[in-house]
């Protein structure tokens, strides 16, 4: 009998692999098939989104962009295997489905664990029935796309794919069916990079239905509206393991279900569908089936979308503070007034930052090439309590960009 059994080799599958033989547990990692290892963060998402979106600066076409991306695919993907193998890990190829809280069925085969992760993932969310229609992920899979171009659903995945696709001179269209674009950020920050993204020849348009639209008109339709937990397979329902709303499982704050031995991580816990995140709960399960009792902790977290610019965002935003009586004050500025702005072409940068009347900084949000490597450090100062006095102590490299941050509490 296997101490861990792991359903999925996502990143949060692989990360769980990873910890489970650091603490010396005898695990099993289950995986559909060799292809789909990796899931869809270095297969399908943030892998391949991130290379597209680096080379569509350059010249190169699509067509080179998507050969490029396959082989970074192929190296990250190379080593994986025979490293985890080389630490001990069993790995096993098939659909695997519960037959009790101890066992699972993969490929006709049974498999015995004292506790069992899942971390199987999500998909997209299918709400278009059009044979023009294809989900953001599948985007970089084709190495040919058309010139006109309309993507439905302006959160994270619709900007950055909407930016990539512009910046290779594709005519852009992005519908979003809400009053703005990604609402979970600042309002004031998404306004500003609506007005940047639509001067670069993004055509935005808000509160519309894709029903408003005609998609003869198109070239390619692309839909980027959301998620659904990957479940119909693990036959959950037999075991009466609890399930959030939309089907996401659910979960307790050392990220295990109603059934003892059974936790999951990752998107299927329809908390924070980022890899990260996934990676971080990845470490939560495993101390907590060595017996260490750790519970979440978002504080801090930071987020990123990676258009171009991209907008990063970490804490509370001003709307909140303000909706909950929280005391702060606002420190803010664009990048114009900053020499590195010009040196690293990111003169359409800005920065806000939160702070609370003991001057720690509660909140931040960024709009810059490099937001989400900016955010990262006002991230930290969130995790650990840090005041402004505190940041602007430290003594940062100049000429760059993250010398904006300590420069503009200086102000």
């Amino acid at each position: 009998m296997y101490e861990v059994a792991i359903i999925g080799a996502g990143a949060a599958g692989i990360a769980c692999a990873k910890e489970a033989l650091k603490q010396g547990l005898k695990t099993l990692l289950i995986e559909e098939s060799e292809e789909s290892l990796g899931g869809t963060c270095i297969n399908r998402g943030c892998i391949p989104t991130k290379f597209f979106l680096k080379f569509s600066h350059t010249s190169g076409t699509w067509l080179d962009s998507f050969k490029g991306s396959q082989e970074v695919i192929k190296k990250i993907k190379a080593p994986i295997i025979p490293f985890l193998e080389n630490q001990g890990l069993d790995l096993s190829f098939g659909k695997a489905r519960f037959l009790d809280k101890n066992s699972l069925d993969v490929g006709g085969a049974t498999i015995k664990a004292k506790n069992i992760i899942i971390a199987t993932g999500s998909s997209p969310r299918s709400t278009i029935n059009n044979s023009k229609v294809i989900f953001a992920e599948d985007l970089f899979s084709k190495d040919i796309v058309g010139d006109k171009i309309l993507i439905v659903g302006a959160g994270y995945i619709g900007l950055e794919v909407a930016s990539i696709l512009s910046n290779f001179g594709k005519d852009v269209t992005l519908i979003e069916k809400e009053e703005r674009i990604i609402p979970s950020f600042d309002s004031c920050l998404a306004a500003r990079l609506r007005v940047i993204l639509e001067r670069k020849g993004i055509k935005i348009e808000t509160s519309r239905n894709i029903r408003d639209y005609n998609l003869d008109n198109f070239d390619l339709v692309v839909s980027a509206v959301g998620r659904v937990p990957n479940i119909e397979n693990l036959d959950i329902d037999n075991l009466k393991l609890a399930k959030n709303p939309g089907g996401w499982i659910k979960t307790d704050q050392y990220l295990r279900t109603n059934l003892k031995n059974v936790y999951a991580c990752g998107d299927i816990t329809g908390k924070k569908l980022l890899a990260y995140v996934a990676e971080y709960q990845a470490r939560i399960c495993i101390d907590n089936i060595s017996g260490k009792k750790c519970k979440e902790d978002y504080k801090g977290l930071s987020e990123c979308v990676f258009s171009s610019p991209s907008i990063a965002r970490v804490g509370i935003l001003e709307d909140e503070a303000k909706s909950k009586g929280v005391k702060y004050d606002v420190i803010k500025s664009n990048f114009l007034k900053f020499s590195s702005s010009y040196v690293y072409g990111d003169t359409d940068g800005f920065i806000k930052i939160i702070v609370d009347k003991r001057k720690r900084i509660i909140g931040a949000g960024i709009i810059s090439q490099a937001a989400g490597e900016l955010i990262n450090t006002l991230s930290l100062c969130i995790r650990n309590n840090l005041t402004v006095d505190d940041l602007k102590k430290n003594i940062f490299i100049h000429p760059t960009l993250s010398e904006i941050i300590p420069q503009l509490l200086n102000f």
